[in-house]
């Protein structure tokens, strides 16, 4: 079994022209056509830009207007000179400002009409150890510590989950792969390799008092988190704490609750150990 974690985000967005009815009320002026804008072109620009001069490295008598799509980089480098009153130069024969403003409108309209929306693939974004320690959590409801697993990433002002710092190396992928066979041994479990886990409570951590993620009413012990491996019997051993409290009362009273989380806890098993009579009963 694998692990495979695969993130991609595509975007599709299409433009639908509002119907003729609901257009606003403009002029009624005749829809220019290619023929009529290449007597246009023919009559100001070609006398500079043609294959013969080749001014700016514009051969517009060689732009076939009727698929302008296809010479969308020559078309838009006019569009814009003529946009900002650049060509046709001064001194030179102009159209008036309407006819100009239409075939400026007619490529621009042409170009939009023949654009094909491009976008890139998305490719693959690599997660970082938390979203990837969080997927694990959502799709086999398991909680690993990532840190076992893979090296800690980079970070880009502070930050450990932008994209474009979130690069995948040779060595990476090894980590990743490896990472994926032990989450799925631990997710399947092993039933032939029976396994010893010990969790010892820090010695600087008082026991007279409330630890938090505990039931209420208890007092010290420890949380611990732990995914069991396989469906089985198990053994607990526990070791009480000794000093003040021992020595006073003279015996340790524990309780060990296994549950799937703090809001859904197992019944527990209640400890009553005694220095001469050791004995577990279940909790009602």
């Amino acid at each position: 079994m694998s692990v495979a974690l695969v993130s991609a985000q595509a975007g599709q967005t299409a433009r639908q022209s509002n119907p003729a009815s609901q257009a606003p009320a403009k002029t009624a002026v005749a829809a220019p056509d290619a023929a009529a804008q290449r007597a246009l072109i023919d009559q100001y620009c070609v006398t500079c830009h043609n294959v013969k001069l080749k001014t700016a490295n514009l051969l517009l008598d060689q732009l076939d207007l009727a698929h302008l799509g296809e010479h969308a980089e020559v078309a838009e480098k006019v569009v814009r000179k003529l946009r900002a009153g650049m060509m046709p130069p001064t001194g030179m024969r102009r159209p008036d400002a309407a006819t100009l403003d239409a075939l400026i409108r007619w490529m621009e309209n042409e170009l939009d009409r023949s654009a094909v929306t491009n976008l890139p693939p998305p490719g693959l974004h690599r997660l970082n150890r938390t979203e990837y320690a969080n997927a694990i959590h959502d799709l086999l409801a398991l909680e690993v510590n990532p840190t076992k697993f893979l090296p800690a990433d980079d970070s880009t002002r502070g930050f450990d989950n932008i994209a474009g710092a979130l690069t995948m190396s040779p060595a990476l992928m090894e980590a990743y792969l490896s990472a994926a066979g032990k989450i799925s041994r631990l997710a399947i479990g092993d039933v032939s390799a029976p396994t010893q886990a010990v969790f010892e409570v820090p010695p600087d951590t008082a026991q007279n008092h409330y630890i938090e993620g505990l039931p209420f009413g208890t007092r010290g012990g420890m949380l611990i988190p732990y995914e069991f491996p396989a469906d089985g019997e198990y053994t607990f051993r526990v070791k009480g704490v000794t000093g003040y409290f021992q020595a006073v009362l003279g015996q340790i009273r524990g309780e060990i609750g296994i549950g799937k989380s703090q809001t859904q806890p197992a019944p527990a098993v209640r400890l009553h150990e005694s220095q001469s009579r050791p004995a577990i009963t279940p909790s009602v």
